[in-house]
């Protein structure tokens, strides 16, 4: 953490108490520190009274905000739509830790014979390009981007959420695009796009620790409730036995 903004964590909690109606003071007296101590903390040097982590936890907790987000998004400067996908983020990477979702991988390789087959919607009632340039899919942001890496998916409501790695070679860009997908009632894909962070981009942060996460979830056993049922049905049979 040698690189940690202490002032951006400051204003990071200004803005989230403001917006919740939660005093500062409130949060001190909880976190047991002295009075000021958070309001301090975007006008210190910040090589000097680093917050341990327990109370960067608690704060996190009384935020409803990942430790992540705190640390490393400057909320005060998102607009509202961005304020709302940063929230979502949030609640994606919380259900993603607490096993809530259980993320699916699309390897890149999947994804190139996708391309020959046409029997993925992200390439749906597309044309190709000249089949001997590099692999791409039709972003529907940017006609540049091409795939950077594996896609991760994961069901949220009725609709799938697909979290894409994109690049630009030419501008040397490293990205993501999310997409959710649903069937119409014609049977086809309906793809609506959610948003683009390329490097630079102040939500780009989030979507790295959420792709991180959905990477690990995606290695995770999957059962089906059914598999589940019957294992617990097994595992709870002697004690059903010994009455």
């Amino acid at each position: 953490m040698s690189n940690f903004d202490k002032t951006l964590l400051g204003k990071n909690i200004k803005f989230l108490a403001t917006q919740k109606g939660i005093k500062v003071g409130d949060i001190e007296t909880e976190a047991g520190v002295s009075a000021g101590y958070l309001s301090r903390l975007a006008n210190e040097d910040n090589k000097n009274n680093f917050p341990i982590m327990d109370l960067i936890f608690l704060i996190s907790n009384k935020l409803d905000v990942s430790v992540n987000t705190l640390l490393s998004v400057d909320l005060s400067n998102l607009t509202p739509n961005e304020i709302l996908l940063s929230q979502f983020f949030d609640k994606l990477s919380k259900d993603t830790q607490d096993n809530k979702l259980v993320w699916e991988l699309e390897s890149r390789s999947k994804l190139e014979e996708c391309k020959q087959q046409g029997n993925h919607p992200l390439f749906y009632a597309y044309e190709p390009r000249n089949p001997e340039t590099e692999f791409y899919y039709h972003s529907t942001y940017d006609s540049n981007a091409l795939i950077g890496g594996d896609c991760y998916k994961v069901i949220v409501g009725n609709k799938w959420l697909y979290l894409m790695c994109v690049n630009k070679p030419d501008d040397i860009l490293d990205g993501y695009e999310l997409y959710f997908i649903s069937s119409n009632y014609q049977g086809y894909p309906n793809i609506e796009q959610i948003c683009k962070a390329y490097s630079e981009s102040d939500l780009y942060n989030q979507i790295v620790d959420l792709r991180n996460q959905a990477a690990e979830s995606s290695r995770h056993v999957k059962l089906s409730e059914s598999v589940r049922n019957s294992i617990n049905d097994y595992l709870t049979q002697d004690e059903i036995d010994s009455f």
